[in-house]
C-alpha cells in the first residue's frame, strides 16, 4: 500500500456516504457554469470530466443549453456515479481512478478537474492522463470554487490539517504542464482559482 493510500481510501468512504444527498443546485450549480465559461466550452464540443461527482458540471452544461458532442464522467466513487446516472442516464460514465494510466479511444476537446484538486496526490500522473486524452489542441483545466486561501480557511473551520498544499503552487503546476507536453499555461487565483494550460 503507497503512503496515499489510506487517505485516498477515507476520502472514497466520504465521498460514497455522501452521494445519496449531494446538491447540485443553487450555488454549486452557478459556480460549476461560471466555470464552463472559465473554461471557454463551446456546443458540440466533447469533455472528459475527471472526478464528476453526482454531476454539477452535467447539470451546468444543461442548465446553459450545451450539448456536449461527447461527454465522459469519470470517478473513483461508484455511489457518485449512480447519482450522476439517476439524474442524467444517457451520459456515459467510466469509475476509474486517474492516477492510474487511463485512456479512451477517442481524445477530447477538454479534459476538467474540478473542485476535486486536493484529493489527487500523483498530479504527475494526472497530467500525463491528461495529455494521452486529449486532443492536440485541446485544454486542460485544474479549477476549483475557492481560492487557495479559502481552501486553507474551510481546512482550518472543519478542523482539517492537510499534509500537502490543497492547491500546488503555481510553478509546480507549470513545470507539470511542461513536462507532458503542454504549452500556453495560464493561472488565476482571486475569487475562484483556475490553471489552464493547451496540449501540444
Amino acid at each position: 500500500m503507497s503512503e496515499h493510500q489510506p487517505s485516498k481510501q477515507a476520502d472514497l468512504a466520504r465521498f460514497n456516504a455522501l452521494a445519496p444527498v449531494w446538491d447540485n443546485g443553487g450555488e454549486a450549480l452557478a459556480q460549476a457554469q461560471r466555470t464552463l465559461s472559465f473554461l471557454g466550452f463551446r456546443d458540440g464540443q466533447s469533455l472528459l470530466d475527471v472526478a464528476a461527482g453526482s454531476g454539477v458540471i452535467l447539470a451546468a452544461l444543461h442548465s446553459l443549453g450545451l450539448a456536449p458532442g461527447r461527454y465522459l464522467a469519470v470517478d473513483i466513487s461508484a455511489p457518485m456515479l449512480e447519482a450522476l446516472l439517476r439524474s442524467f442516464p444517457e451520459a456515459e460514465s467510466q469509475c476509474a481512478d486517474f492516477e492510474q494510466p487511463f485512456q479512451t479511444p477517442a481524445a477530447f476537446d477538454h479534459v476538467l478537474l474540478y473542485n476535486s484538486i486536493p484529493h489527487f496526490s500523483d498530479l504527475a500522473a494526472v497530467f500525463a492522463n491528461a495529455q494521452r486524452n486529449l486532443l492536440p489542441g485541446g485544454s486542460f483545466m485544474i479549477a476549483h470554487s475557492r481560492t487557495r486561501e479559502g481552501l486553507r480557511e474551510h481546512h482550518r473551520r472543519i478542523g482539517h490539517n492537510p499534509q500537502r498544499e490543497p492547491i500546488p503552487p503555481d510553478a509546480e503546476l507549470a513545470r507539470l504542464a511542461a513536462e507532458h507536453g503542454f504549452t500556453a499555461a495560464i493561472s488565476a487565483d482571486e475569487g475562484f482559482f483556475r490553471f489552464a494550460c493547451i496540449r501540444l
